[in-house]
């Protein structure tokens, strides 16, 4: 099983707001406004790329002597394109990324510009339990090439490794793997220069099953904001519109059928007090199903004459 697999969680970030934005039912006589449709698209794009680098950074990280790495050979390698790494900070458990802009990366394509410092600010070790790891962007764009749809980060964010990482108890299936996230006030331009503010507070954790190397996600919201628990992010979008996403039902997938996919799972997502109820993991009649596979997910809200409206809609 290749620990690469744990970089899915950005997926997972980006299906919540993809299926936050799904379209209403034909017969609804009340579009979902532009402003709407537009923030969910920029929800998207944030979520995944903040997430996205986020795990690729990791990676390169934990291989690191000076961040608590033990046995292999030493150094910094990288298999990231378009970046070079500055280590004159090292000593200080700091390194500092920097994007070249230009090339093409991953997929989707994307190039990525500026810099993403990762600063080990609490425990000797990043593998420790309750390590944190402070990522800094600075002025750090992203670029999605196929609609050249950008994003650019500015400000900090923190990673807490609750459990440690106990690579050979997580392969026995004896131990699970947590994070943490934290963000507060991180700002994030689209292109056009309009400019929406964020802050997450959420708590992954992944498990294995060695039986049939089954890998188990679970994420939910970590905060409480307005009386409301479980408040995975919040802020003002490009309109200067207050949203709030939070579950009611803790996000569950798996590899068997991909972890894009989840098997349950119940969230809201509110736009200026609006509200989307997403139930995720049902059969095609949008009720929720133990099947190994679900069909997808089912989406209510309260249309312009006050009615429930309802969509079910496939993975």
């Amino acid at each position: 099983m290749n620990k690469q697999k744990l970089k899915k969680s950005g997926l997972m970030l980006l299906l919540i707001a993809a299926l936050a934005g799904c379209k209403k039912d034909e017969n609804d006589d009340a579009k979902l406004d532009s402003s709407v449709e537009q923030f969910n698209d920029d929800a998207g794009l944030y979520n995944a790329e903040s997430d996205q680098i986020q795990s690729d950074l990791n990676v390169i990280v934990q291989d690191e002597t000076e961040f608590g790495r033990v046995g292999k050979s030493a150094g910094i390698t990288s298999d990231l394109c378009g970046i070079t790494i500055d280590n004159s900070q090292i000593a200080q458990k700091t390194l500092i990324f920097n994007f070249d802009g230009i090339t093409p990366c991953l997929s989707p394509s994307r190039t990525r510009a500026g810099k993403v410092k990762v600063q080990l600010t609490s425990g000797t070790s990043w593998s420790n339990a309750n390590a944190v790891l402070t990522y800094t962007f600075i002025n750090f764009k992203v670029v999605r090439l196929k609609d050249n749809k950008s994003v650019t980060l500015n400000g900090t964010k923190t990673v807490k490794n609750v459990n440690g990482s106990n690579w050979l108890s997580f392969l026995s299936g004896t131990a699970t793997i947590k994070y943490q996230e934290r963000s507060l006030n991180l700002q994030a331009t689209f292109n056009g220069g309009s400019v929406a503010n964020w802050n997450v507070a959420r708590v992954t954790e992944w498990s294995y099953r060695p039986s049939d190397q089954r890998i188990t996600f679970n994420a939910n919201g970590d905060s409480t904001l307005g009386g409301i628990a479980n408040v995975d992010s919040w802020g003002t979008n490009r309109f200067g519109t207050p949203f709030s996403t939070y579950y009611t039902k803790s996000l569950l997938s798996n590899t068997y059928c991909g972890l894009w996919r989840p098997n349950s799972g119940t969230l809201v997502h509110s736009i200026n007090n609006d509200l989307f109820t997403l139930t995720l993991g049902t059969d095609q009649q949008g009720n929720p199903t133990n099947l190994d596979c679900a069909y997808g997910y089912k989406v209510t809200w309260v249309g312009a004459n006050g009615n429930t409206l309802s969509v079910v809609e496939s993975y």
